[in-house]
């Protein structure tokens, strides 16, 4: 059950939800610490129903992905890609915290964290119903420990197939550790004019 009370832009409201939700997770891969080569699916479904101690309806899915492949020694390639969809009459029932949003250092590198999708008219960011993004990477071993890297983000949430989707491109840095890598990431936003730099710092294993 959620009970959640939000205030987005220009727009206040208030949600009860009981809300089942379904996970998904697949990891094929020999070490998800500093992979090789691997492949990690996650799935989430999630509703509710008016019917059902809710004050609105609606359902909604989120699929990911990331494949690693080792094409050549001291090589690796990095893809990953997210869709996501919400179905229900008016999203503005929906708390901002059920919305899709992009940007950061986990989506289009280049932009804010949750800085890109639909805006009311005061300009604030108020999260979509939608989201698609994804990202190539080209990873270089110069050392057992550090590496260096280059990238292409795309992606957006919007409300409407035809948005624009927002690129980002830049390279970075890497240190391996027994824990996973440390990035260091310097990303423009192409997108945007005169095309900012954006510093995004992230901590974790490759899958």
């Amino acid at each position: 059950i959620r009970r959640e009370r939000y205030t987005v832009g220009v727009t206040s409201g208030s949600a009860d939800l009981l809300m089942p939700t379904a996970y998904w997770n697949l990891i094929l891969a020999r070490d998800r610490i500093n992979t090789s080569n691997g492949i990690r699916l996650s799935a989430t479904v999630k509703g509710a129903d008016k019917a059902i101690l809710s004050s609105t309806s609606f359902i909604q899915f989120r699929l990911s992905s990331k494949v690693i492949l080792t094409p050549l020694e001291g090589w690796r390639i990095l893809w990953r890609g997210t869709i996501g969809a919400t179905s229900m009459e008016s999203l503005t029932d929906l708390p901002p915290s059920l919305r899709f949003y992009a940007g950061g250092d986990q989506s289009v590198r280049g932009y804010g964290y949750k800085e890109l999708g639909p805006v009311d008219f005061s300009g604030v960011v108020v999260g979509g119903r939608y989201l698609l993004d994804g990202s190539v990477e080209i990873e270089h071993r110069l050392t057992s420990m550090w590496s260096v890297a280059a990238f292409f983000d795309v992606g957006n949430a919007f409300d409407d197939i035809e948005a624009e989707l927002k690129q980002g491109a830049g390279a970075g840095l890497r240190l391996s550790l027994p824990f996973g890598q440390i990035r260091i990431d310097v990303a423009s936003a192409l997108s945007e004019a005169g095309q900012p730099f954006r510093l995004h710092l992230t901590v974790g294993a490759d899958l």
